[in-house]
């Protein structure tokens, strides 16, 4: 559903969308750091989650609300999209920690120009 994401909540019901500013330079920053990545996990950790469990972790306890009510891979998905017109396919959300960080760089890259 196109539109505000506080009135699209509404009709379903679901908690409304946080946004994360510089979302994909937050993610790169958070995710680049040592032992941070762990593409075999949603969350393994307070420190350690894999790209969809960095967007849900770093949009804070709206974020948490949002994956409880949906799922990490969907509620990531809805904050990327709330947060930048830079999109990120859902299959990066499977990669192997090198790619899906490679690609991390990439997109923090395009944002940051």
């Amino acid at each position: 559903m196109q539109g505000d994401p506080e009135k699209a909540s509404e009709l379903t019901g679901s908690p409304p969308v946080p946004t994360i500013p510089n979302i994909h330079q937050t993610v790169y920053a958070a995710a680049s750091n040592p032992k941070a990545l762990n593409m075999n996990s949603w969350h393994t950790c307070d420190n350690t989650h894999c790209w969809a469990g960095w967007v849900v972790t770093l949009a804070g306890p709206e974020g948490k609300a949002l994956e409880s009510f949906f799922d990490t891979p969907l509620a990531a998905m809805k904050i990327l999209d709330a947060s930048s017109p830079h999109r990120v396919s859902p299959v990066r959300f499977f990669e192997q920690n090198a790619d899906a960080l490679r690609h991390m760089k990439a997109m923090a890259d395009i944002e940051a120009a």
